[in-house]
């Protein structure tokens, strides 16, 4: 299982770096340099809005049939249907609740509700896309899945990629943001047929109207089944998701300050697919390895090595090249980069909490122990709510960053000490010297290089980059054994 999954998480990164940060840093950037200003920061914090109301239209049913199919093959033919009927009936109260919520704020009115109708419709394609992939992962085609990874963003690079063209040669002034939003409506429609349809050629499955007595119950055991994975998903988007609503609610150019904190956040979004690829091929093996009551303990400290790799010597990386990323990335004068460049020094260190709760919640997830997790959820909750009242209306964009930071750090914390209480995962005096020595290399190589006075600064962080992966190798942190 190890081997296939360092096989298959090389491929994963692979399709999505070619693919995914020219979407991110092309389009996404390209899109928010050309709109009217603050325009990009509600276009976010609407992005935002759409994932509070995941539970509505998932309500675990993605994790839920992973898990299950994952352990249980034989249980994707007579379950696909009725699981995929309830799909289809909780993403238009979905669509439904999130909207009348929207209403009831009464912040949002105009082009704005017209936007936010798109991005759910966005959100329902996307959860569609996953719930079918579930699929294709839980019966073991992991490499299909890898490949199929990528498939929306290769096409939203192409859709939208076409309109901002079509506008620079036909249009002026500021790009519509409608465009953007519907070029995205129209990748998402081909990837879900596209992914219906790889599916049916693997595992052809049957839809019939199933009705009565029967059927009801058994729609309904499935939807208590899935309730506490439904639950995990409406905490996890919360505490990650309100600092840029709060941001743009609480002060009265709340849209501009969004705007500042959306920059910053892109970067943190371009890492995060990668600790996202990470859970997603872990969770159906975790659930594999444990219906098999085999050892989970080498798969897990081989994914905690290999993301704890990437994701702290990215995050030292942006840390030493801020300004220059964001004089990069954005046309400002200099007050703003300094801006930018403290926000995304601050917010970087939450990838690398991110990736840690990744990790070590999949595998609490995968085991089914969702009560423990949502208690520490609902803590990080309260935490970040407070965080955010305090710090935002003083420091505004950076406020939100330390409470970003401050509130990741807490859970991914408590995800490590549920691990260990549950599945007694510890590690080593070899692995702590090692996990140490690895930090203290990368730190000192990048130093080292920040400090060259001949180097450009991309080649200063090109060197950085590389040297983690040497650090890692050199003081032994990868070396692709358990311990």
């Amino acid at each position: 299982m190890r081997q296939a999954f360092f096989v298959n998480i090389a491929l994963l990164l692979l399709v999505n770096v070619l693919i995914k940060p020219f979407f991110i840093f092309g389009i996404d950037l390209s899109v928010q340099n050309q709109t009217v200003p603050g325009a990009y920061g509600l276009y976010f914090a609407l992005l935002n809005w759409t994932f509070l109301f995941q539970i509505v239209g998932d309500f675990g049913l993605q994790n839920y049939n992973t898990k299950h199919v994952s352990g249980h093959p034989h249980l994707l033919e007579p379950y696909f249907g009725r699981l995929l009927t309830l799909k289809i009936g909780l993403s238009v109260g979905y669509f439904v609740v999130a909207w009348l919520a929207a209403l009831w704020i009464g912040r949002y009115s105009g082009a704005a509700l017209s936007w936010l109708a798109i991005l759910l419709l966005n959100q329902i394609l996307t959860q569609m896309t996953l719930f079918l992939r579930t699929n294709i992962s839980g019966l073991g085609f992991y490499k299909i899945d890898s490949l199929l990874s990528s498939l929306d963003k290769f096409l939203m690079l192409l859709f939208c990629g076409a309109a901002l063209w079509w506008w620079s040669v036909s249009g002026s002034g500021f790009f519509p943001m409608e465009w953007f939003i519907l070029a995205q409506t129209a990748a998402l429609i081909v990837t879900v047929a596209v992914v219906a349809w790889v599916l049916i050629q693997k595992r052809p499955v049957r839809l019939r109207w199933q009705h009565g007595p029967y059927h009801r119950k058994v729609m309904l055991v499935l939807l208590r089944k899935s309730l506490p994975f439904a639950v995990v998903v409406l905490l996890m988007s919360a505490y990650t998701r309100l600092d840029g609503i709060f941001l743009e609610r609480l002060l009265p150019d709340g849209a501009l300050h969004n705007d500042i904190f959306a920059g910053a956040y892109r970067l943190l979004d371009a890492l995060n697919m990668f600790g996202y690829l990470f859970a997603s091929l872990l969770l159906p093996m975790f659930s594999k390895q444990l219906a098999a009551k085999t050892d989970i303990r080498p798969l897990t400290h081989l994914g905690f090595r290999l993301i704890w790799t990437g994701s702290f010597t990215a995050c030292v990386a942006v840390t030493l090249h801020s300004y220059d990323l964001a004089a990069l990335m954005f046309d400002a004068e200099h007050g703003d980069i300094a801006y930018r460049a403290t926000v995304s020094r601050i917010l970087i260190w939450s990838f690398a909490a991110v990736c840690i709760t990744y990790i070590f919640s999949t595998l609490l997830t995968a085991g089914e122990q969702l009560r423990q997790m949502n208690r520490f959820f609902i803590g990080g909750i309260a935490l970040d709510i407070a965080l955010n009242l305090a710090l935002v209306p003083t420091y505004k964009a950076i406020g939100s960053s330390v409470a970003s930071v401050v509130t990741q750090g807490f859970v991914a914390l408590s995800m490590v000490w549920l691990c260990y209480r549950v599945y007694h995962i510890r590690p080593t005096t070899r692995g702590i010297f090692q996990f140490f020595f690895f930090m203290f290399l990368t730190v000192a190589l990048a130093v080292g290089l920040e400090r060259s006075p001949t180097l450009p600064w991309f080649w200063q962080f090109g060197g950085t980059l590389l040297g983690g992966g040497a650090a890692a190798l050199l003081s032994g942190w990868i070396s692709f054994r358990s311990e």
